[in-house]
């Protein structure tokens, strides 16, 4: 952070068990395999069948947050999808957490295997009667072969049935096709704001001319994806003036934040 003047970032945890294991080849033959299909589904098995039922331990945020309190926005990465005898214990787990200092909350459409907005409804109820102020971040996940996934208009219902959330997608340029659709699609929707990690630079740039770059977030999704230097460096090129970067680097995340 210091290496790339980054004066604050969000901190959460992430999934060691699925990042490591879900394209883990299981033996030799499966590695031999030519049929990508196949390969999809066994993936898509192991990450099902690696999933934990249980709350993500966040305990590495809040030792590292430790080391410098004043320059991180702790987030609890939630998995909202879990048997009903789990359901009040997860919750006071997040409670717990929240009164650790935690500000905002993940999801995972993908990992968790999540129906927006049925499957989160409960989740963003108890954010918003415990803090208005506090965000959800949505890691976006389109649908592919084997996932039925989450749309733009999966997002728009979210936003529509709570007007006071503020919501971040996240990874919201990863495709051309995704970003003109979530930019498009949400336009209207004030209480969404747009991440730019694993995006591509000409998406940002499409999220910009048609949403505003007061509704931009800079994310890096760093060190798990791309180095942070690449994150910066998708801003820094594109055709927008100094005004606008300054938006995305900086006041959209203060004044979301800086209270």
């Amino acid at each position: 952070m210091d290496k790339h003047n980054v004066e604050k970032a969000v901190l959460t945890t992430i999934n060691r068990a699925v990042s490591s294991k879900i394209y883990s080849n299981e033996n030799e033959e499966a590695s031999r395999t030519n049929n990508e299909d196949n390969k999809l589904s066994k993936a898509f098995e192991r990450m099902k069948n690696t999933m934990s039922k249980d709350q993500l331990d966040h305990q590495d945020v809040i030792d590292i947050a430790k080391r410098a309190p004043k320059r991180f926005y702790k987030f609890f990465w939630f998995n909202p999808n879990m048997p009903p005898e789990e359901e009040d214990k997860s919750y006071k787990i997040l409670e717990t957490h929240f009164k650790k200092g935690f500000c905002g909350v993940k999801i995972h459409s993908g990992i968790h295997l999540i129906k927006i907005p049925r499957d989160i409804l409960k989740l963003v109820d108890f954010m918003q009667n415990y803090n208005q102020n506090f965000p959800l971040f949505i890691h976006f996940t389109p649908k592919f072969a084997i996932f039925s996934g989450i749309s733009s208009n999966d997002i728009a219902k979210l936003a529509s049935k709570y007007p006071n959330l503020k919501i971040i997608v996240g990874h919201a340029a990863l495709a051309m096709e995704l970003a003109v659709d979530l930019s498009l699609s949400l336009k209207k929707y004030k209480n969404i704001l747009f991440e730019t990690s694993c995006s591509i630079p000409y998406g940002i740039l499409n999220l910009i001319r048609n949403v505003g770059s007061k509704r931009i977030l800079f994310g890096s999704d760093a060190p798990v994806t791309n180095p942070l230097q690449l994150e910066i460096s998708k801003i820094l090129c594109l055709p927008i003036n100094d005004e606008e970067k300054q938006d995305i680097f900086y006041n959209n995340a203060f004044s979301l934040f800086g209270h």
